[in-house]
């Protein structure tokens, strides 16, 4: 029996009797790898209907830090009673994690029926999308049926080229520009800033945060060709930092109002910048939103909740885990972590040398290890940094994190870091031998 969509794909799916289940599907596109462009995204939301206009969007892109800035924004919108769409990559354990209403992962009945209205879709547009593609549609069309007030969308990779760059979004963020993903983006900071540019659009606001001055002034040309209103970190807005490393305090001012002394619910320094990025997009959406108050900003600011990072899992020994995945990203872990057993797995197209020579500074010992999958670099590639009796090679993440828990202790917490692909892993390691929770994305 043909399953049938309603008109424009907006009711509901009937069952997927004929089709794959939905991860078996999502799996299947694995295998056709990273395609930047946007042809097959633009077909198949064509014919599902243009999901990705049902609602106001914001679309953050950037190095670093998106999925931090989002996390602020949606604890601020939901403080304000505002109903939410987000949309973000990696996952830590399970691809519901990608799509959240209300901060909550979609149950696996709205990832199936997304899932199949995906491939319908893509049947209908005779194409074959890629994994990161159909999770894309998925969130659309999810965002769609569960009537959100607002989507927030993570750009998964570059800006011009990537699938959630179909929108015409209220306002744009760039959070910062690093060297990642170079194979892709560019081998300098100004080819990447250009590809991360490309999700600006004409009369569009974009916040930017602290960003290198070359690739800063890409952006500034690419703005201004675009007639792109701009609030710059240091022009437009600025923050200073208070607190501590794990208790970090913001204040801020910008946009015609200050914030003073505000406790983060995210920890680590860096997580200052990318709370003053959430605050200057909020501000700029208050006149769409009028129950987003200076006090639900402040709420939001206050309750973020993202998990992974620089996350305590455990008291007793102190357990931390951020998904640092890149030589930026760990230069801001060793700011917010003096001292501590490291347990390092990282993927295979990423910088380990200067990943573990900035790691090297505050992990005693850094416990060297892979993790279960093709992506993950291999022991024998991971023995020539082991270069001294600090570094020890560990064969399997399972053997590293009760090592670690071994050399752990009030004052040397243990730290899983390296690669959100490794810190999923060990987290479900934990989770069932360790007593850890799963993850949540949101204060109850």
């Amino acid at each position: 029996m043909q399953n049938d969509l309603s008109d424009g794909g907006t009711g509901l799916v009937a069952e997927p009797s004929d089709a794959l289940a939905a991860r078996e599907y999502l799996d299947s596109l694995i295998l056709h790898g990273i395609k930047l462009g946007l042809s097959n995204i633009e077909a198949i939301l064509r014919e599902g209907g243009e999901p990705q206009y049902s609602c106001p969007v914001v679309h953050v892109g950037g190095t670093n830090g998106k999925g931090s800035v989002l996390a602020f924004l949606d604890a601020m919108l939901l403080a304000a009673g505002y109903r939410t769409g987000r949309f973000s990559s990696p996952h830590l354990l399970d691809v519901t994690e990608r799509f959240l209403i209300d901060a909550v992962p979609v149950c696996n009945a709205t990832l199936e029926e997304s899932a199949h209205w995906c491939q319908l879709m893509s049947a209908r547009a005779l194409c074959v999308p890629t994994y990161f593609e159909a999770n894309t549609a998925m969130a659309f069309y999810c965002f769609q049926k569960k009537k959100v007030d607002v989507a927030l969308l993570e750009v998964g990779m570059g800006g011009r080229f990537d699938s959630t760059n179909v929108v015409q979004p209220r306002i744009c963020a760039i959070t910062n520009i690093a060297l990642d993903h170079t194979r892709y983006l560019g081998s300098t900071l100004a080819e990447i800033a250009f590809e991360k540019a490309g999700i600006l659009k004409k009369n569009i606001p974009a916040v930017l945060g602290r960003i290198d001055p070359e690739a800063q002034r890409v952006i500034e040309q690419e703005a201004a060709a675009r007639a792109v209103p701009l609030f710059r970190w240091g022009i437009e807005y600025e923050a200073e930092k208070g607190g501590s490393p794990l208790t970090p305090v913001l204040t801020y001012r910008g946009n015609g109002k200050v914030f003073e002394n505000v406790q983060l619910g995210l920890a680590g320094m860096h997580q200052i910048e990318n709370a003053a990025i959430a605050l200057t997009v909020a501000l700029q959406l208050q006149s769409d939103f009028p129950r987003l108050t200076d006090s639900a900003i402040i709420s939001g600011l206050e309750k973020a909740v993202w998990p992974g990072r620089l996350e305590r899992l455990l008291d007793s020994p102190p357990v931390l885990m951020d998904v640092a995945h890149n030589p930026a990203g760990c230069a801001a872990l060793v700011e917010a972590v003096d001292n501590c057993t490291a347990v390092f797995a990282v993927s295979s197209d990423k910088d380990a040398a200067t990943m573990l020579a900035l790691l090297k500074r505050i992990a005693r010992p850094l416990i060297l290890t892979c993790y279960t999958g093709e992506r993950s670099l291999p022991l024998t590639a991971l023995r020539q940094f082991a270069d001294s009796a600090q570094c020890i090679i560990v064969p399997s993440l399972a053997e590293a994190l009760e090592a670690g828990k071994r050399e752990a202790s009030p004052e040397k917490p243990l730290l899983i870091t390296g690669s959100i692909y490794a810190c999923g892993e060990a987290r479900d390691y934990m989770i069932r031998n360790w007593g850890v929770s799963a993850p949540a994305f949101r204060r109850s």
